[in-house]
């Protein structure tokens, strides 16, 4: 695939995408996007994959957006809305199993938020940190996270910008599927996904597009209502103000 991303789907159905771009801490950057969505398609179009385990780097998962990207929609130069991964994941036609064994915060915490079983750390820290930087929750956040964190924590993790090591999840009754310890979260997801690809493929397509309805219903509301407080936000010049004091030159 790049530098960035690899991606391959192995004959037993399962399908992999690595995120390893190891300088910019798995940021967003228009070029990782790209890569992105280009992986995503192209693995969606895939005959024989049931399942795909979503993975990052060993200490991050996914870090969000990059400056100069916030940079361009403070400027109206980009739209939030152009950023599809959400969209993408949602739809995958098979599940997608988010194996966080690093940080994962913003953004990157709404991949998980996208998957459909998710794996975390104990150890690593998991935040919706977009009001520290001054705007509000994107990419299907302010519906999504909910789903995975449950309405009150995820209320917190928004209103807050706090992240939260794994372990302080436990028991507030999150959705998310397990947290281990970091060492065991890969074998984990290879685990849910071999249990996966031992169906039937017409069967594991089918419960998808019914399970995945509701997620992709969600995310459509809260880009409507996302969008328009983007638009506020990204044109009050206190936004890039933050924006500029969180990542200095």
């Amino acid at each position: 695939m790049s530098e960035r991303l690899q991606a391959e789907v192995a004959e037993n159905g399962i399908a992999r995408l690595r995120m390893l771009d190891a300088e910019t801490k798995n940021r967003f950057s228009q070029a990782f996007v790209r890569d992105m969505l280009d992986a995503l398609e192209k693995l969606a179009g895939s005959r024989k994959a049931k399942v795909l385990i979503l993975s990052g780097l060993p200490d991050v998962f996914c870090g969000g957006a990059e400056k100069e990207d916030l940079l361009a929609l403070c400027e109206g130069r980009v739209h939030v809305k152009d950023l599809a991964i959400s969209e993408r994941l949602v739809g995958m036609p098979f599940p997608v199993i988010a194996a966080m064994e690093g940080h994962a915060v913003g953004g990157g915490l709404v991949l998980a938020a996208c998957s459909d079983l998710v794996v975390a750390a104990r150890e690593s820290r998991y935040g919706a940190v977009f009001m520290s930087l001054g705007f509000t929750p994107g990419m299907g956040c302010t519906r999504l996270l909910a789903e995975l964190m449950g309405p009150n924590v995820a209320a917190e993790m928004m209103y807050t910008a706090k992240s939260f090591k794994g372990r302080e999840l436990e028991g507030r009754g999150t959705q998310i599927n397990y947290i281990l310890p970091k060492a065991e979260v890969m074998a984990q997801a290879e685990n849910l996904a071999l249990q996966i690809s031992e169906k039937r493929l017409q069967s594991v397509l089918l419960l998808k597009q019914s399970l995945g309805a509701k997620k992709q219903a969600l995310l459509a509301e809260a880009r409507a209502g996302e969008d328009r407080m983007h638009r506020l936000c990204f044109a009050d010049p206190e936004t890039r103000k933050r924006i500029e004091e969180t990542y200095p030159a």
